[in-house]
């Protein structure tokens, strides 16, 4: 398994985690916060993994490939590209929304007592 793989099985376990973590009760709006800045860290972050993806797949030669389903690999390879290239662009939006609702989130604070 190169690195890259690894890193992101390992990114992808840390986000399973995270997922079963929220079976627990709610978390305050400050407390999402901090969750939401984590996720927008990890989206801005995915187009540059999904870029590098995109470039792979171009510089791959078919014909060093098979496609079980009896296909040209070239067409499994354009296809996977094609998505891959759609991912990217869905992947910025997402950061973009992120960031959003991170600087929302900034502006709130907790009621104290004191308060």
């Amino acid at each position: 398994m190169s690195r890259l793989a690894a890193a992101v099985a390992a990114t992808a376990d840390q986000l399973r985690a995270a997922n079963h973590a929220t079976v627990r009760v709610p978390i305050t709006a400050t407390e999402a916060y901090d969750v939401v800045g984590s996720l927008d860290d990890l989206a801005r972050r995915l187009p540059q993994v999904l870029d590098f993806l995109v470039r792979s797949l171009r510089r791959a030669d078919p014909a060093e490939y098979l496609d079980d389903r009896r296909w040209d690999p070239d067409q499994a390879l354009g296809l996977a590209h094609g998505h891959l290239d759609d991912a990217r662009h869905h992947a910025a939006q997402l950061a973009a929304h992120l960031t959003a609702t991170h600087n929302q989130l900034g502006h709130l604070g907790r009621l104290t007592p004191e308060d």
